[in-house]
């Protein structure tokens, strides 16, 4: 073989290593469209948890001072709290979650519950509580509007 043979032929074996080393390289890179499947994931979650938050809510704004029982409180009380917990760690998954208003709403009614031993009242204590929990709900739609891809209930 001649020397430009030679050349030649070192040209394609670089040149096809340089191809393999460039495929091999990316191979354990994620997909756009595998990252992309993993955030509407995530914000699919966000928006469940936002509904079932504002549902359980709801829940608890609805109730009744002359009917329910400590028991009922305290069991509705746990299941916002679950509910709450699980918004803050589906929201932590969601780059940039819109969760502000909520946030603060929900601040709201952690300082209405908390006032409720010295409230004038059971009733104005009642009326407090229901007040921001209408306000966690409301921040709750808001947050959902704001969430591409996710459908109120």
């Amino acid at each position: 073989m001649s020397k430009m043979t030679w050349i030649i032929v070192l040209v394609v074996v670089g040149i096809a290593l340089a191809v393999v080393v460039g495929v091999l390289g990316t191979r354990n890179e994620p997909s756009t469209s595998s990252s992309s499947s993993s955030k509407t994931e995530a914000v699919n979650q966000l928006c469940t948890s936002v509904q079932h938050l504002s549902t359980t809510l709801q829940g608890l704004a609805n109730i009744d001072p002359s009917t329910i029982t400590s028991t009922e409180i305290q069991t509705d009380i746990t299941s916002v709290e679950n509910a709450w917990s699980q918004v803050q760690s589906s929201a932590a998954a969601v780059q940039g979650a819109p969760t502000g208003d909520l946030t603060t709403a929900w601040n709201g009614l952690v300082s209405a519950v908390t006032a409720v031993p010295s409230a004038s009242s059971i009733s104005a204590a009642v009326t407090s509580v229901k007040t921001a929990a209408e306000g966690v709900v409301t921040a709750a739609k808001s947050t959902e509007s704001q969430l591409s891809g996710c459908t109120s209930s």
